[in-house]
């Protein structure tokens, strides 16, 4: 009863053009995004990337807006994205949890919210996979990888995450989530204090890759 009247109040809309629909992507909005979503997975060294599209034209355009103009409910639109190829999703739903990479306490409280926290729950909505929120927390602030060198990220990534929930993460299969993947190195550094708690394997999800 709660979410029919929820849903009568604030109906389900389109999140790019904002039109009411049935699902958070409208045919219109989702045509003109469909040649930008290439679903690929990508084997990095030991682990896979898997990857909606290219970081660039609207697909950056998006998630720039997702990140930085309190545009949260586009976490909802980019999950219905995830969900409109089947293959894709179906090697998605052999993880048993999302893992977001955790944000800075207080940028997340500046910001308002952690940008991969409400796409894993959205996902997690979607496509029916379990994700815990705090398997892993960022317990110190570091310089913006974007301002550094490729030695200096490197660096300004080490000591800074720290693993939680050891035991429920015992070999478990993990997808690690994360907005943007550029040189890898945070999400490196997140795996590498996941491993910690002897999962089975820890594989990675983006929406966007620099390069592909």
């Amino acid at each position: 009863m709660i979410e029919k009247i929820l849903n009568i109040i604030f109906p389900t809309c389109c999140g790019i053009c904002k039109r009411l629909y049935k699902t958070w992507i409208c045919p219109k909005c989702y045509y003109k995004l469909k040649e930008e979503c290439k679903y690929i997975k990508i084997l990095e060294k030991d682990f896979y990337i898997f990857c909606v599209g290219k970081y660039e034209k609207n697909i950056r355009k998006f998630i720039l807006k997702f990140k930085f103009k309190e545009s949260a409910y586009l976490a909802k639109t980019f999950a219905e994205i995830i969900s409109k190829n089947q293959e894709f999703v179906q090697e998605l739903k052999q993880y048993d949890y999302i893992i977001p990479v955790p944000m800075y306490i207080e940028n997340k409280n500046i910001r308002g919210y952690n940008q991969t926290e409400v796409l894993a729950e959205s996902i997690k909505n979607k496509l029916k996979i379990d994700y815990i929120k705090d398997a892993i927390v960022k317990i110190k602030q570091n310089k913006k990888q974007s301002s550094l060198s490729e030695k200096e990220r490197i660096e300004n990534v080490k000591d800074v995450y720290k693993i939680q929930n050891f035991k429920i993460l015992k070999n478990k299969r993990i997808l690690l989530l994360d907005d943007i993947y550029t040189t890898g190195n945070t999400i490196k550094a997140c795996r590498e204090e996941l491993k910690k708690s002897e999962t089975e394997k820890i594989d990675v999800l983006v929406l966007a890759k620099r390069e592909i």
